[in-house]
């Protein structure tokens, strides 16, 4: 895996007996977040260290209070990101956020590629962790096919909608280099 980020200057913890790191989430105007991000081996799926990589992936995005992270907002070049499962709707997910204690609690995307948008779009606020302090309102389909693999190894198709197909497409755009301040229709800083 190539790090761009320091390791050792994390904050290191210890989960089942994983070793697992709260890593700094890079903000504008850092120019890997405009990088394209690169596939995934696969083989690096049955590593260990791929397991702990997940595992600190999960934990950040639960630290920092994000509902989806991607590895290149973190500084390492691998297309791939997780989201929150209990993303039925904003207001839920805003209301009572639960803390995310394992790995079930989530959904990670390993190669991702977006085979369907639909005709139906929405206009909707959005946050991103990189670019701190601003909301941005976005035009989105409110429909997705997403081909990808999981972290068994399996190729999976799935059709999400509603505000998880919205944090589906936003992470995929970081994959891609592309930020919410390249698509907002509107911009408020906060």
């Amino acid at each position: 895996m190539e790090n761009y980020l320091d390791i050792e200057k994390q904050n290191n913890m210890i989960i089942n007996n994983k070793k697992v790191v709260i890593f700094d989430v890079i903000t504008v105007p850092n120019k890997l977040l405009r990088k394209k991000s690169k596939k995934v081996n696969i083989n690096l799926i049955k590593k260990e260290e791929f397991l702990d990589f997940i595992l600190s992936l999960i934990k950040t995005m639960d630290y920092y209070d994000g509902v989806g992270l991607s590895a290149i907002q973190v500084g390492f070049d691998m297309r791939l990101f997780i989201i929150r499962k209990d993303l039925d709707s904003r207001e839920e997910i805003q209301k009572e956020r639960k803390e995310i204690n394992s790995i079930d609690d989530i959904e990670i995307f390993i190669n991702p590629e977006i085979m369907e948008y639909s005709k139906e779009v929405n206009e909707d606020w959005e946050g991103c962790l990189s670019v701190p302090n601003v909301s941005a309102l976005i035009k989105r389909s409110n429909s997705i096919k997403v081909k990808f693999i999981d972290l068994n190894g399996n190729e999976v198709l799935n059709s999400y909608q509603g505000f998880k197909a919205r944090v589906i497409q936003h992470e995929y755009d970081h994959l891609n280099g592309v930020l919410i301040l390249d698509k907002a229709i509107k911009i408020e800083k906060e």
